[in-house]
């Protein structure tokens, strides 16, 4: 299986590449979708409730990653 942060890093880049076709409002929601489908298809897990909050904190953090590189180079 791949680390969390390979797949958050995979988020991210889906996440810019949907941008171009959806707008930037509705990021969060693809990249918690996303990240959801992550948690449960590339992440080890007991229940599919850890493969949901596993993927809900992937999504969550690469919104916070990508915030956090805009804030950096303004």
């Amino acid at each position: 299986m791949f680390e969390a942060g390979v797949v958050v890093a995979v988020i991210i880049a889906l996440g810019q590449f949907v941008k171009g076709y959806l707008g930037a409002k509705y990021i969060p929601l693809v990249t918690m979708f996303l990240g959801i489908i992550g948690g449960y298809v590339y992440l080890p897990h007991q229940a599919i409730q850890d493969a949901v909050m596993n993927g809900v904190i992937m999504g969550l953090s690469s919104n916070g990653l990508f915030d956090m590189t805009k804030v950096i180079r303004k």
